[in-house]
């Protein structure tokens, strides 16, 4: 698979990847600040969980001239694979996986039932790059 952005991939390495993730899907596309620490209630804390915000705001924190610890203002945060195509790729995978037909996964989810083969040779082609592995 490509690889993640550069701060998804710092936020992966510190955090791990479902934290990566989820930042990219609530706040992708958009600029965040992140504090020298975590306050209970803040947007980092209630997307990725205390300990997990904890980690991100270490690895961005920064002592100034002054001696004081403080954070980063507009972190840009990129897309990542959270798109459109990503989740409906997401869907027919868990469909397949699931025993479904290509016909009624095309059905349900309003796509073409070409589009539904063509990611389920993806998957069971290692050859082809996976959106959901990293």
């Amino acid at each position: 698979m490509a690889s993640l952005p550069l701060v998804l991939q710092e936020i992966r390495e510190v955090a791990g990847l479902p934290a990566a993730l989820e930042i990219a899907r609530r706040f992708g596309g958009s600029r965040v600040s992140i504090p020298a620490y975590p306050k209970e209630g803040h947007w980092l804390v209630e997307t990725v969980g205390e300990n997990a915000a904890q980690k991100i705001c270490a690895y961005y924190r920064i002592t100034s001239g002054s001696n004081r610890e403080i954070g980063v203002k507009d972190l840009s945060i990129p897309l990542g694979p959270t798109g459109q195509r990503a989740d409906r790729n997401s869907q027919i995978k868990a469909l397949l996986e699931d025993g479904v037909s290509a016909d009624e996964i095309a059905r349900r989810l309003g796509i073409h039932r070409q589009t539904v083969l063509r990611q389920s040779k993806r998957i069971r082609d290692p050859r082809q790059a996976d959106l959901f592995e990293f």
